[in-house]
């Protein structure tokens, strides 16, 4: 690419993006608790725009007598609050008319959610801001989420205090970004302690009362969902495949029991997955166009009883029951599918859950079917407010893991900033492996740290140069930063992957700073592919979440990352366009974000759930590599649910298993247990299997249907009616059909 070309893209197109903040946008610095560092990740940024001719003004900065805030905001100008004496009381208000004469193009506003003096009669602060973007002027503001009205309930029951101040959800939804300002909860009672939140008189009442740990994780993990559910309503606008967040719609009779059965068992696996619940009644329209109505009382009974459960019911009536069925799952996201199951009770010919098993394979939703007339074996509820803080291995390091949802993000450089500010502190530290990508301001931040020599290593004719693990463990630094975590190790390393590097050097009491992208965790492998249309080959077992201590969100919009990819601060210039046109694309980059909330909200939620509580999740899998896939799936829901999973292998006697070894080593891997069995009668062994074991779930796939022919999971389904039974769709991609435009 000749030069012109090069300063064309590094300044027309950066141009064109800072400028797309535009007037009238609103940025939202998003944390979950005072303290997490809302005001100076902003202040940061904005510093940023500055060197780039963008200068905003302050309207309103809350320091709280910190004095890092206080030296970040005299780089800018701000508007002098108004004077507004009362009754002899003098209050100071942000002077939003003045603002406006000036109008500038940004303006920094501190705290959203801020209630003027009451005697002042003004607007509340996000009523204001409103006035500031419909003028035409950008606003960069900050907001705990306690503070949304929606929230504000529950944060006041975690905290025993009410939340008084709260702005509605709709003028969120409304920001054109949101950045998720996140830090581990032992990290700000450390800051607590202080005196960097609260004055010194408050400190020892914060830390005994609401905001000791338990509750900090809790707060932590709802911001979290939150931000997702947002992410995953913005994933669905853009026209993603579908949203990354879990919707079960629960296929609902009026016969009392049944209903009873399903909805119960629906609403715990809602509330266990933390996703949406919804209810749907089907209504069968006579050959004469009549519409039986459903009993008004039976109907409030269970719209009462799907409220009770957190969900939302709907009725419909329909002449063809999988069709309308099929057209629901598809306007609203369902992602799971559960279904009551009687199994050979009436034909099964005619039966619903037959014709659902063979067209539904066509979209990626997932089938539960539930013998519903039994006693069904109950969903493990989530934890409450008060969340045991897990304790660390006798004698082990502390891991702080960095996630992030791509390359580029500030994972590496937030490690390194961390990493400074232990050095200056005094700690004993050595740079174990850094990548900086030459990256400048990466390798900047990276000045003054003490490196540990890499060793080289001869590979294919190339010279690569490895960390070396013995000399770290020789040096026995107290914290040790391993850049990559998913990094594979050349032949020849007694570790394959870096992640056990990671787990030795724990071993031997050394602390570990490491990142991660959330794309190379192996049980998000095949959703990754499917949203992004990229199979990531690096990965890491999920249970390597499990052994990390503090686990960081760094968190970027994909504008401000794609800012960055045009500037040249990620990949060179010749490779920018083809990453912007595949892999960072705006819809790929939310999908990405949030799951990686949604990783750091659930690692808090299931980490400490004890494997096996709940019984066994078996997952029924033949000699193909494809079905690698389930064993994914299966570890994802066992992890969720508390289940222990068994992968359990059925092979014909008369042939070589071709993958049996890649399917075993994937399952131990992913911590469950690999059975092999040999028979010609695959369907028939497998019931009876599970008729043995008792599973309290049995995981199988479905391949498209092909016409004239029974596929394995529907002989399954037609004999296995007293088992919670997931079937899950494979091969999306070759057989799923846009059916609705």
């Amino acid at each position: 690419m000749s030069a012109p070309k090069k300063e064309d893209l590094s300044a027309r197109k950066v141009l064109h993006t800072l400028l797309s903040m535009g007037p009238g946008r609103l940025k939202v610095y998003l944390g979950w608790a005072p303290g997490v560092g809302k005001s100076r990740r902003a202040l940061l940024d904005l510093a940023t725009l500055k060197k780039r001719g963008i200068v905003p003004v302050i309207g309103w900065l809350e320091d709280k007598g910190r004095e890092e805030i206080r030296i970040l905001a005299g780089e800018f100008r701000s508007v002098p609050p108004r004077e507004v004496v009362v009754a002899g009381k003098s209050f100071r208000e942000m002077d939003v008319e003045a603002i406006l004469r000036e109008s500038p193009p940004i303006v920094f506003v501190d705290e959203l959610a801020r209630d003027n003096p009451p005697v002042s009669g003004r607007l509340s602060r996000w009523e204001e801001v409103g006035r500031l973007l419909e003028s035409g002027i950008s606003v960069v503001t900050t907001l705990n989420a306690m503070h949304v009205h929606e929230l504000a309930p529950t944060v006041s029951r975690l905290l025993e205090r009410p939340v008084e101040v709260t702005l509605p959800l709709d003028f969120l939804r409304k920001a054109d970004e949101i950045v998720v300002v996140d830090i581990p909860p032992a990290e700000l009672r450390e800051r607590i302690r202080k005196g960097l939140v609260f004055p010194p008189e408050q400190i020892d009442r914060a830390l005994k009362g609401p905001y000791r740990e338990p509750n900090l994780v809790r707060l932590r993990e709802l911001t979290l969902d939150f931000a997702a559910r947002v992410l995953d309503a913005q994933l669905v606008r853009q026209g993603g495949k579908k949203g990354v967040y879990e919707r079960v719609l629960v296929l609902v009779s009026d016969h009392p029991e049944a209903f009873k059965s399903l909805l119960g068992y629906g609403g715990a696996l809602s509330r266990r997955l933390g996703g949406e619940l919804l209810v749907l009644h089907l209504r069968k329209i006579s050959l004469l166009g009549k519409r039986p109505p459903l009993d008004r009382t039976v109907l409030e009974e269970m719209q009462q009883a799907v409220r009770e459960n957190g969900g939302k019911m709907s009725v419909l009536w329909t002449r063809n029951f999988a069709w309308t069925l099929w057209r629901f799952i598809q306007k609203t996201g369902t992602t799971r599918l559960i279904m009551g199951h009687a199994g050979r009770v009436r034909p099964w010919r005619k039966s619903l859950v037959r014709n659902v098993l063979r067209y539904f394979p066509r979209i990626d939703v997932e089938i539960l079917l539930l013998p519903s007339l039994v006693d069904l074996p109950p969903v493990p509820e989530p934890g409450g407010g008060e969340i045991p803080v897990p304790e660390r291995e006798e004698g082990g390091g502390t891991f702080t893991l960095f996630l992030g949802a791509a390359a580029g993000i500030g994972k590496t450089y937030r490690m390194l900033g961390e990493a400074q500010h232990l050095l200056r502190e005094g700690m004993d530290l050595v740079v174990g492996y850094l990548e900086t990508h030459r990256r400048p301001e990466t390798e900047k931040m990276a000045t003054g740290l003490p490196f540990l020599p890499r060793i080289p290593v001869y590979y294919h004719g190339l010279v690569l140069e490895e960390m070396d693990l013995d000399g770290i463990l020789a040096r026995r630094p107290r914290l040790v930063l391993v850049d990559e975590l998913a990094h594979s190790n050349p032949p020849g390393f007694r570790n394959p992957k870096r992640y056990q590097d990671v787990f030795e050097i724990l071993s031997a009491g050394i602390d570990v700073f490491s990142t991660l992208n959330v794309q190379h965790l192996e049980t998000l492998n095949d959703l990754i592919e499917f949203q992004t249309g990229i199979r990531v080959h690096e990965t890491v077992p999920d249970s390597v979440l499990m052994r990390v201590d503090s686990l960081v969100l760094v968190d970027l919009t994909p504008e401000a990352l794609q800012a960055r990819l045009m500037e040249g601060n990620v990949y060179p210039p010749e490779k920018v366009q083809e990453a912007l046109d595949n892999f960072f694309t705006k819809s790929n980059l939310t999908a990405l974000r949030e799951l990686a909330m949604r990783q750091v909200a659930e690692t808090a939620r299931f980490r400490l759930m004890i494997r096996g509580r709940g019984g066994i999740l078996l997952v029924g899998v033949s000699d193909r590599l494809e079905d690698g896939a389930l064993i994914r799936r299966g570890a994802t829901l066992s992890e969720r649910l508390g289940l222990s999973m068994v992968v359990l292998s059925i092979t014909s006697g008369h042939t070589v298993p071709r993958w049996r070894n890649e399917l075993e080593s994937l399952t131990r891997t992913l911590s469950g247990t690999f059975s092999e069995e040999s028979s010609d009668r695959w369907e028939e062994f497998f019931v009876e299997r599970c008729r043995a074991l008792r599973p309290g779930l049995v995981l199988l796939g479905q391949s498209a249907w092909r016409p004239g022919m029974e596929s394995t999971a529907e002989k399954i389904a037609r004999n296995l009616t007293d088992t919670p039974l997931l079937i899950i769709p494979l091969n999306i991609r070759e057989h799923r059909k846009e059916v609705f435009g």
